[in-house]
């Protein structure tokens, strides 16, 4: 049903400005990419469910101390923090507190993070710095889904089948239902679009 054809993967700074008025950022990034934009739009759901300035992380990797620490910091900004199983979502009401929340987990090394409406992983801060793109810069939606298709056209480039490209974008291949997740996601903005193809089912974030 999904098949991908990757493009050339273009270094990431080229391709990290903002695109132009009026064009829908998943329809321009899938363009480039040659990745479908309702896939773009399905892993953002699954991920953030569209919230650009969330910031997550598994809890089970925090020392005792740094979960004190954390709570204690969350409480003091008035930042609403949620756990799911094993992993703690932290819901800023804007960018200066997700801002504040990367800086707070970074200077005092926490476990790597996840950040805004396609979770990009701290652990792809070297790449950003090459591209002179900040982890503040990741609540910027359009900056954010620039950056996870191009991490998600790397999985495709070196992965055979579209299950286990998702699943790489997830951080595991194997019995993962990460891409199920996504797939089921896909289906229902698949459904919409072949009931009327004139409107696009995936709304612009800007």
């Amino acid at each position: 049903m999904l098949r991908m054809i990757v493009l050339t993967l273009f270094p990431l700074f080229l391709w990290a400005a903002q695109p132009a008025s009026g064009e829908n950022i998943w329809v321009k990034v899938g363009q480039i990419y040659g990745i479908e934009p309702r896939l773009l739009y399905s892993i953002a759901k699954v991920e953030s469910d569209l919230d650009r300035y969330v910031v997550a992380f598994s809890a089970n990797k925090m020392t005792p101390q740094q979960a004190q620490e954390l709570s204690t910091f969350l409480r003091q900004k008035g930042i609403e923090s949620k756990q799911y199983s094993q992993v703690i979502a932290i819901k800023s009401k804007n960018k200066y507190e997700a801002s504040h929340v990367v800086h707070f987990l970074y200077t005092h090394n926490y476990p790597r993070f996840d950040m805004g409406i396609m979770q990009i992983n701290s652990i792809h801060k070297p790449l950003l710095d090459k591209a002179n793109i900040s982890l503040y810069d990741l609540f910027d939606p359009k900056i954010n889904i620039q950056v996870g298709a191009y991490i998600l056209a790397t999985c495709f480039a070196r992965h055979k089948n579209n299950k286990d490209a998702i699943n790489a974008y997830n951080g595991k291949i194997d019995d993962n239902p990460y891409s199920a997740k996504v797939f089921k996601e896909f289906q229902k903005l698949y459904s919409s679009y072949q009931k009327d193809k004139t409107k696009l089912y995936y709304r612009d974030p800007s």
